[in-house]
């Protein structure tokens, strides 16, 4: 019974068959049978065999199946074909059939000697593989949580613990412990020198520096009162009423401090600065320009002070003077 390619069986015709990679029919069979042997014809509901599936196709090695296959191709073509019994001696059947069997017992294919497993040559850069050494645990050193004291530190200690009026050194020993986030220690340090009879005013403000960089506002503006009560005009008080104003956002009360200090000591970069933010904050551009230019003069890595210059023009019409100021800002920043 010749098959074409787009017939298909039904379900089982080729149940017990066994499965076997395709392989060329030999020439007499595909000269008498146009059609090449397939692994299994494909019946209702299945797709056609791929070959792309088989070893050969994708490289591997191919099984020598031709006795099978022409077998195969035989006995649906023309089941009444010599074939090869099981002992391996060729003859004709006993009884041909009227009729090809789809259902006949499969033939199994003759037995091939199993070839002996190739030794694996060893690699000249494989190293031997040797058993793994059982892990001992690595001590890993405790690390102390208290860091310990830089000799700086123990200096600056050691001079405050001998002089505790000394209004400097207790400054220093102030502002090395605030960097190492001991804060109540650095009051500490600054009120000790107060009660030894030390200069006031600047305790007082180093105090409040380091409160209102913790935000905390009221008791930093309590620390200058008190010294606006010994020394009102001091440049140091001056500055630190005005930046605390600013931080506040107290504009007006951040102008009249930083203004009195521009007229007693013009030099400080960081008054005309502030000064800058207060006036612009109250849209005194003219008066903020200047500030923020002299800033910029004193201090020409002050970026902040350029920046201000650049939001000051721009706000009074001159977008191309304010991008020159922008591109310093950035340049100072950067560098």
């Amino acid at each position: 019974m010749a098959l074409g390619d787009g017939d298909q069986l039904p379900l089982g015709a080729f149940e017990g068959t066994p499965l076997l990679p395709v392989a060329e029919a030999p020439r007499e069979a595909v000269e008498a049978d146009a059609h090449p042997a397939y692994r299994e014809l494909p019946v209702c509901g299945e797709w056609t065999y791929d070959t792309g599936d088989d070893p050969e196709s994708r490289g591997g090695t191919a099984i020598d199946v031709t006795p099978v296959a022409a077998a195969r191709a035989t006995s649906v073509a023309r089941p009444a074909a010599n074939v090869t019994n099981a002992g391996g001696t060729r003859g004709a059947p006993a009884t041909a059939p009227s009729a090809p069997s789809v259902r006949s017992a499969p033939m199994a294919p003759p037995p091939r000697p199993a070839a002996p497993p190739a030794a694996r040559a060893p690699s000249p850069v494989e190293a031997p593989r040797l058993s793994r050494p059982p892990m001992t645990p690595r001590l890993v050193p405790k690390v102390s949580a208290t860091p310990t004291p830089l000799p700086a530190l123990d200096e600056l200690k050691s001079q405050h613990e001998a002089h505790p009026g000394d209004a400097r050194a207790a400054i220093a020993l102030a502002a090395a412990l605030d960097k190492r986030g001991n804060i109540a220690a650095a009051l500490g340090v600054l009120q000790r020198a107060i009660d030894a009879g030390a200069d006031a005013v600047p305790l007082r403000c180093a105090r409040a520096t380091i409160l209102s960089g913790r935000l905390r506002y009221d008791d930093a503006e309590s620390e200058l009162k008190r010294a606006t009560k010994v020394h009102p005009d001091d440049p140091d008080l001056l500055l630190q009423l005005g930046i605390l104003a600013c931080r506040r956002a107290k504009w007006r009360d951040a102008v009249e401090p930083l203004s009195r200090l521009v007229h007693v000591d013009s030099s400080s970069a960081q008054a005309h600065f502030y000064l800058g933010e207060a006036l612009n904050k109250l849209d005194r551009l003219n008066d903020a320009l200047i500030a923020y230019e002299k800033a910029a003069e004193l201090d020409a890595e002050n970026w902040r002070a350029l920046k201000g210059v650049g939001i000051v023009l721009d706000r009074m019409g001159r977008p191309a003077d304010a991008a020159a100021y922008y591109r310093r800002a950035r340049d100072a920043q950067s560098g």
